[in-house]
């Protein structure tokens, strides 16, 4: 199942669902960047980038790829990191990258080289505050891979971000991505999955075409995931993004399967998989502050994928307000459930750790669904009790309260 090739040759067309996930990669990287250098005492920050299916880094159009979306967005937002230290009397920080650009097509490594030069002029002036290395490639993604973590290794890069958008499904295996997500404790990877082209070759009265065209992820497939005979299209897509979940979840402590959603029927997953609850606390704001760019069939609270379409009614989460308002009438039942499972009392990261790989809410619906609760309270270190809910930290304490009005089962 591999979708037809970008022509770079004769200027690539950038389709819709490319333009929404380039907003909201260029979006998270500036975060990323920026909660990475927000230590005040912080002087340097190495970093390597990985592009496993770069392209030529510009469409027929002008818009660029990911390549120049990327560098661009390391120079505009170590520049502003530093106009504001600069402002403050803080020291400057300056961004070591390797960055690591493969393609198969010979035609979009040659035009990358020359469509990203003046960024890396730019890099390379004194004052950027960007130190950077580039390397370009040309091959297939997996069997380049040995070379390219041999490079980060004499970097000496912890810090690893891949960005691997694949035509299609099976150009790079669930065995790949878990290499890469357990070779260093700070390893991010987004992964392009095209859903649509997948639910193509799916039959829905033929189970056995099913469970042929799914062969590609593996061993575990839970089978009874699928509904046995006719459904609705939108049942049917949320028992497929349910099964196929549960199956990239196995690769990295935090997986989220959101869809690039477009009205004309594009079905591709931007699927981000992190080591760190932050990392995936901050996709999901980012992905309120895109709203309706992404979208998931289910649940608005912590137990995102456990609806159950006999007995709940499953919708489109859009990341909107609609879909925001959902989620504050779910959390606060689902966050006393969750504290209480666990005894009566969890820490906050504790607390994040549970529920990043469960929920698709924003992090200030969260905080404010913990403090809104009559039957929750939020301890300081101290011992004080928190007021309000921007002040919440991770190592505070959520615990119920001796009294409750919520009933637990």
């Amino acid at each position: 199942m591999v979708s037809k090739p970008y022509n770079w040759k004769d200027g690539a067309v950038l389709e819709e669902h490319s333009r929404r996930k380039h907003k909201i990669l260029r979006e998270y990287f500036r975060r990323y960047i920026l909660e990475r250098c927000k230590n005040p005492l912080s002087r340097h920050f190495r970093l390597a980038i990985v592009d496993g299916f770069a392209g030529a880094g510009l469409y027929r159009d002008g818009e660029q790829g990911s390549p120049l979306i990327f560098l661009s967005t390391m120079l505009d937002t170590v520049a502003e990191i530093n106009v504001s230290r600069a402002a403050e009397g803080m020291p400057t920080v300056e961004l070591h990258c390797l960055f690591l650009m493969n393609d198969a097509s010979p035609d979009a490594i040659n035009l990358l080289r020359s469509n990203i030069a003046p960024l890396v002029h730019c890099a390379q002036q004194s004052g950027s505050g960007v130190e950077l290395e580039t390397r370009y490639e040309c091959g297939k993604f997996e069997e380049m891979l040995p070379a390219f973590q041999t490079a980060i290794k004499s970097a000496k890069c912890g810090n690893i971000i891949y960005n691997l958008d694949q035509c299609g499904t099976s150009q790079v295996t669930l065995e790949t991505i878990n290499h890469l997500m357990s070779s260093e404790k700070s390893v991010e990877l987004f992964y392009t999955y095209s859903i649509q082209s997948l639910l193509t070759y799916l039959n829905q009265a033929d189970p056995e075409s099913v469970r042929r065209n799914l062969r590609h992820l593996g061993e575990g497939i839970d089978w009874r995931e699928i509904p046995d005979g006719l459904v609705t299209k939108t049942d049917w897509l949320g028992s497929i993004e349910r099964l196929v979940y549960e199956v990239f979840r196995r690769c990295a402590p935090f997986v989220s399967p959101f869809s690039i959603h477009n009205p004309d029927g594009w079905r591709y997953w931007f699927i981000h998989f992190a080591t760190a609850d932050r990392a995936r606390q901050v996709y999901n704001d980012v992905l309120h502050d895109n709203s309706s760019e992404q979208a998931h069939f289910g649940r608005a609270g912590l137990r995102m994928l456990a609806f159950n379409p006999e007995h709940e009614k499953g919708s489109l989460y859009l990341f909107d307000t609609t879909a925001r308002s959902a989620a504050r009438q779910e959390l606060p039942d689902d966050i006393a459930r969750l504290i209480s499972e666990g005894g009566d009392v969890m820490q906050v990261s504790e607390f994040y750790r549970s529920i990043y790989n469960q929920t698709p809410a924003h992090s200030d619906d969260i905080h404010s669904a913990i403090m809104d609760n009559s039957d929750l309270e939020v301890i300081t270190e101290g011992g004080g009790e928190r007021r309000k809910a921007h002040t919440i930290g991770r190592d505070d304490v959520i615990r119920l309260k001796k009294q409750m009005s919520f009933k637990l089962f």
